[in-house]
């Protein structure tokens, strides 16, 4: 059986779990904010920087359909191409298998789409930024974009518990020793 991974959405400000917004604008303070604020300065000419960032929804959906939240997690997407270019690990063949495999935590990839009027290139999610959007703002944002993408289940799926698992790492102080369980014998 065959599972699509998009739907295509055109004029909508229908948003849901899975959406990618394209060209998203996010609001952020700038350099002289934070330098502002650590020397106690009072006042800053340009507080922030507005970025456009092709995002995608992980707020969970049942969550937006129920109204029980104001603010929407996004993350931003690149293509791969263009992560490949800014990032030398993922030119070799097996850092993009890894990526496929899901064994990049901060990373996760997403399918190509193509249709007769809309292209989407292999494209990744990055976890390495998280923003909280106003959902009125991000619905907005997704009217603007005329045509874009939903990921469906069960990919929309995978990808947040992609997000959960990056999230949800502990780093250990001090790991079982590697070479006392290779060498372990139920023997002893």
């Amino acid at each position: 059986m065959a599972f699509e991974w998009y739907d295509e959405l055109i004029d909508s400000e229908d948003i849901t779990q899975g959406d990618i917004i394209y060209k998203c604008p996010i609001v952020l303070p700038n350099k002289e904010t934070f330098d502002a604020i650590i020397s106690s300065k009072s006042e800053v000419d340009e507080p922030l920087d507005v970025k456009e960032a092709d995002v995608v929804v992980l707020s969970q959906a049942c969550d937006i359909l129920n109204d029980k939240i104001d603010s929407l997690i996004v993350c931003p997407i690149i293509g791969l191409k263009e992560l490949v270019a800014a990032n030398a690990y993922f030119a070799s063949k097996d850092a993009r298998e890894s990526l496929r495999q899901g064994k990049e935590p901060s990373y996760h990839l997403l399918n190509s789409y193509s249709s007769e009027t809309f292209h989407f290139p292999y494209s990744v999610v990055s976890f390495h930024h998280i923003f909280s959007l106003p959902k009125s703002y991000v619905k907005k944002a997704a009217l603007k974009c005329g045509r874009r993408l939903r990921v469906l289940p069960p990919y929309r799926e995978h990808l947040s518990q992609a997000f959960a698992r990056y999230f949800m790492r502990v780093g250990l102080p001090l790991d079982i020793d590697k070479a006392a369980i290779r060498d372990f014998s139920a023997k002893e």
